[in-house]
């Protein structure tokens, strides 16, 4: 299993402290000092820097600790899994609010219809929470549309999905042939909380265009896409989202889709797993069915 050495270095990032270090590993903290020391040694870098009382991980140190943690949290699972072979299985994964809507339905009813699982867990968050899910091994993968490290994951891209403009089908935008984002700024704007994935993709999609959201009228900030396109149909104003969260509502004539003289942007919708992960073989084949 895991060295020791490197066990205490985990427990250290995390507390960033000798102290803590040697009372929760119940070893004295020249002990501690000793085995980081060490490490660092063994492995050629610097761990850490310690001027009394500040003590930083370096870069390297930190990458070190995110490399532990994950084999941590596999093996923990590998191991547990060994030891209670016919326990039944369980499986946990994090999705957006957005991806609720639409995608994490359609792989529930897959996993179901597979019949390996006896007990599925979807915890439905933001973007943020998702990928600190995944660290900590409470989640085994995550759909997620925000922006990420890929270098700290593996992921399959699933979907490309339109991010579109939208307002009720009798809003005064819904007349116009083509709307700039000079129109839209008229308007409210109905936007996801800060750590949604939709809120840093229309950030994104409005500094393009050398737009701030502080120059709409007003800002209505709302953490679930069904209140917000219950307040878009009702006309309080305009959002961006998804197609396919307002497909419906749109077909129904509920909802319309602004023709931005931009254009509308399609991002990547994707599958995220931990690397090193027990499941990426899993991760893969089911990353490979949502795509189809």
């Amino acid at each position: 299993m895991i060295d020791n050495r490197y066990q205490t270095f985990l427990v250290l990032a995390t507390t960033q402290s000798y102290t803590q270090t040697a009372q929760q590993l119940y070893i004295t903290q020249p002990a501690v000092s000793q085995q980081i020391k060490s490490l660092e040694a063994e492995l050629g870098v610097s761990l850490v820097t310690y001027q009394r009382p500040h003590l930083t991980i370096t870069p390297a140190g930190r990458e070190l600790a995110d490399l532990v943690q994950r084999v941590q949290v596999q093996t923990d699972k590998v191991i547990d899994h060994l030891n209670h072979p016919r326990t039944p299985k369980r499986l946990t994964f994090s999705t957006t609010l957005s991806l609720s809507e639409f995608l994490a339905p359609q792989l529930i009813g897959h996993l179901q219809q597979a019949g390996i699982y006896q007990e599925i867990t979807c915890r439905v968050t933001n973007t943020q929470a998702a990928l600190a899910a995944l660290t900590t091994g409470t989640s085994d993968f995550a759909l997620i549309e925000g922006n990420f490290d890929k270098n700290q994951y593996d992921y399959q891209v699933v979907r490309q999905e339109p991010f579109v403009g939208v307002v009720a089908a009798d809003h005064p935008l819904a007349a116009l042939p083509a709307v700039s984002w000079s129109d839209l700024l008229n308007y409210p704007l109905i936007v996801r909380e800060t750590g949604s994935g939709s809120r840093e993709i229309l950030l994104h999609l409005a500094g393009a265009a050398n737009v701030s959201l502080t120059e709409f009228s007003q800002i209505v900030t709302v953490n679930n896409p069904t209140a917000i396109r219950e307040l878009v149909a009702q006309g309080s104003g305009i959002s961006f989202v998804y197609r396919s969260v307002v497909a419906t509502a749109v077909a129904r004539g509920v909802l319309h889709v602004l023709p931005l003289e931009a254009g509308h942007l399609r991002h990547d919708l994707d599958l995220v797993y931990p690397r090193d992960s027990y499941l990426a073989d899993d991760c893969r084949n089911w990353g490979e069915w949502l795509r189809k």
